[in-house]
């Protein structure tokens, strides 16, 4: 049976994401050339550019909330095949994050994940403050196998710290990292659009090796056998796939969002998948079927998006002609009316039906459930989805110059999920693959009919939607 080496990283969930701990030791290990793939115990949708600096992967995700236990497995198995190491971070503490509802137990976003693939568990300790005359461990994880050190203020003293741990607790201490104040509070600092400085990330490698046991972590990642729910064959395979269907999928210095099991999910489908930039393309990709647009930042570049109007042109002809547009987060922003930020208003694309608008110091993203109030092509009338609501942008509906009442509207009561045709655009962030019958929905044949007055269409609109219903 197939091997995966595996660790859970047990944080205290204070500060930047991944923890600089976690960076650490990703730069670190892969320093060691070691192929190393990272995942957080939360699927919502930020930044994973930090792991792919230091590992040349990008972040993947994992979430007890979204994910029950058999599917947890499948997309951590798919996701860690062919790596030398996974390795699962997340808090320990689950009143951290009070957004999260804690589902069967009180164990913590970890926890349950941790037992769902029977994981090693590598508690991560700070000594902020500490040293050889005052030292104290606070509570260690249920199950613990080892201790990794953290924000050690003098390395001179890691040595010696490294020791009254490992007698204070009987367990294997397997590196310390330094404090480094300048590099967390680069950390500290940077925005999630941005990327590390790679001298930061090169810090942090060399802190981590300087005080690390690689041999103990590479021995302890391989101690717990592989259990008896883990089938090779469960393995991507992309027998299976209906095919048929070409999806653009928007990435550029503004949009990008995505779950890299998402992009799986749809390639296992068989779907064509090729880039575009609604900041710099005149046009789509020929031939699409399905426009994507993931969360991103437009308000960075408000002005560059708005004047490219050959891609405004041509989104809303992809619309006109009875294909499909899916938006999350920022993308949806982009397709509004208009995008407000500062109150300064900035034309948006304008396919769905309302004005977003940017919010000042926003929270979190936060769980949620939404019930479709309409059939569309995502699902039928009733369809209840779980998802992270990115709290950035407010949207205010507006039916002002549209067409047919029955074409546009809001597909959640909360007014977060509008459509306009076959546009559909949330500020919900879904993770697919835990949604197997809406992400068969981008695969399945879709009747590009508008249902529209035929005095609201245009002499060339007839044409191309009788050519697309032939």
């Amino acid at each position: 049976m197939t091997m995966i080496p595996r660790l859970g990283l047990s944080t205290l969930g204070a500060g930047s994401e991944p923890s600089a701990a976690a960076l650490a030791l990703l730069a670190g290990l892969a320093h060691k050339d070691l192929r190393v793939q990272h995942f957080r115990t939360l699927a919502c949708p930020m930044s994973t550019e930090f792991v792919c600096q230091a590992t040349g992967l990008p972040g993947r995700h994992l979430d007890s909330w979204l994910m029950p236990d058999m599917l947890c497995r499948s997309v951590f198995a798919r996701g860690a095949a062919g790596c030398d190491l996974a390795v699962v971070e997340g808090t320990r503490d689950p009143m951290i994050k009070p957004c999260l509802p804690i589902g069967r137990d009180r164990r913590g976003p970890l926890g349950q994940i941790a037992e769902a693939l029977d994981l090693p568990i590598i508690a991560v300790v700070s000594c902020r403050g500490m040293g050889d005359d005052s030292f104290h461990l606070p509570c260690l994880p249920e199950g613990a196998v080892a201790i990794l050190l953290d924000e050690v203020d003098d390395p001179a003293q890691a040595a010696g710290l490294k020791r009254l741990a490992r007698l204070a607790t009987d367990l294997p201490v397997i590196g310390a990292i330094e404090w480094l104040p300048q590099v967390r509070s680069v950390l500290a600092e940077l925005t999630c659009e941005r990327f590390l400085p790679q001298d930061v990330v090169d810090r942090l490698a060399r802190s981590f090796l300087d005080h690390a046991d690689v041999g103990a972590i590479t021995e302890i990642s391989r101690r717990n056998p592989m259990p008896e729910w883990f089938d090779e064959s469960a393995l991507p395979d992309r027998s299976s796939r209906r095919g048929g269907f070409r999806v653009a999928y928007a990435s550029d210095e503004i949009f990008g969002r995505y779950f890299p099991d998402t992009i799986d999910a749809l390639e296992g489908l068989g779907a064509e998948l090729v880039e575009f930039s609604p900041l710099r393309d005149e046009s789509l990709p020929p031939n699409v079927d399905l426009v994507m647009i993931g969360c991103g930042f437009p308000d960075l570049m408000l002005d560059e998006l708005a004047s490219n109007f050959s891609m405004t042109t041509a989104l809303r002809a992809h619309v006109c002609r009875g294909r499909r547009i899916y938006s999350e987060g920022g993308g949806t922003a982009y397709l509004g009316r208009t995008m407000i930020v500062g109150g300064r208003s900035v034309p948006g694309a304008g396919i769905l039906p309302f004005h977003a608008e940017l919010i000042p110091n926003h929270g979190s993203p936060t769980p949620v459930v939404r019930t479709l109030l309409s059939d569309c092509w995502l699902g039928p009338r009733g369809t209840t989805v779980r998802g992270y609501r990115t709290p950035r942008w407010r949207l205010t509906p507006s039916t002002e110059g549209l067409d047919c009442p029955a074409c546009h509207g809001v597909l959640s009561a909360e007014g977060d999920w509008f459509f306009h045709h076959h546009a559909v655009g949330s500020l919900l962030h879904l993770y697919l693959p835990a949604l197997p019958e809406v992400v068969a929905a981008f695969a399945d044949p879709h009747p590009p009919s508008l249902r529209r007055p035929l005095s609201t269409r245009s002499t060339h609109g007839d044409q191309d939607s009788a050519r697309e219903r032939k």
